[in-house]
């Protein structure tokens, strides 16, 4: 029996196998949110500064309350940015700085990823404290699945919503917290928003991130959604325990 991020049809309560994932029309073409969040610096380290703002993009802005961290590419050059016609100075990868803030941003300086691993934030959203997640909560960590090609090159991390995220969390001994019923909606952690399903709660997360001045930009995308093949629900990835054959330890015997 083991934690472990798995897709999940929140309707009918059950884990989806990757052979089920296989099948015909299980990924349908959907449209979803795509908003790019500020998070404040608030414990800097170099050449990072007080207030300057890290820039995270995510598709599935449910997860962000229960945000436990922000990944860096280690060896990936980043940059602390202004807009043109902004004061605020925010921090993404060099190369997708006009991609995110437009042309005529000025980039004011350049590091690689390593040099802002530990700097603390300001998260999303307040209902988990960092604490609750150990030591290294709401701070940035590096990671080998960051990736310049879209988004801003600081990957908001989840732990009990994405594999990689999942691995992150093990990797540095950031504790699973999961606010999420096994009927896909928030449990009591999440103040207003306990008893929401979470995907019906995007529209009024993004206009709480809004109104507090959160959200960089925000827009709507059409990609590939999993979908549970027997009722069509939307799938979550989910952490969650589950029985398994640990056919890898039998491996030799069955050769």
């Amino acid at each position: 029996e083991k934690l472990k991020v798995v897709p999940y049809c929140p309707r009918d309560q059950v884990t989806l196998s990757s052979h089920e994932l296989g099948q015909p029309n299980v990924y349908q073409d959907v449209l979803d949110p795509s908003i790019y969040v500020r998070l404040p610096v608030v414990d800097p380290q170099y050449p990072l500064h007080t207030d300057d703002e890290l820039v995270v993009w995510t598709t599935t802005p449910w997860t962000l309350v229960s945000n436990a961290a922000v990944a860096v590419d280690p060896g990936l050059t980043y940059a602390r940015a202004i807009p043109a016609g902004d004061d605020n100075v925010y921090v993404l990868a060099e190369a997708r700085v006009e991609a995110v803030l437009g042309e005529g941003a000025a980039v004011l300086d350049r590091f690689p990823g390593q040099d802002i691993v530990g700097a603390g934030y300001a998260p999303p959203f307040p209902f988990i404290p960092a604490s609750a997640y150990g030591p290294r909560g709401h701070t940035v960590l590096p990671a080998d699945f960051v990736t310049a090609t879209d988004g801003t090159g600081l990957v908001h991390t989840a732990i009990a919503f994405g594999e990689d995220d999942f691995r992150l969390g093990e990797q540095f001994g950031l504790n699973v917290i999961n606010p999420v019923r096994l009927d896909g909606t928030y449990d009591e952690r999440i103040g207003p928003y306990a008893g929401r399903f979470v995907k019906d709660a995007d529209p009024d997360l993004i206009e709480d991130l809004k109104d507090r001045g959160r959200i960089l930009k925000a827009e709507r995308i059409e990609h590939s959604y999993p979908h549970c093949w027997r009722c069509g629900t939307p799938l979550l990835y989910y952490a969650k325990p589950s029985w398994y054959i640990a056919t890898s330890q039998l491996k030799d015997r069955l050769l």
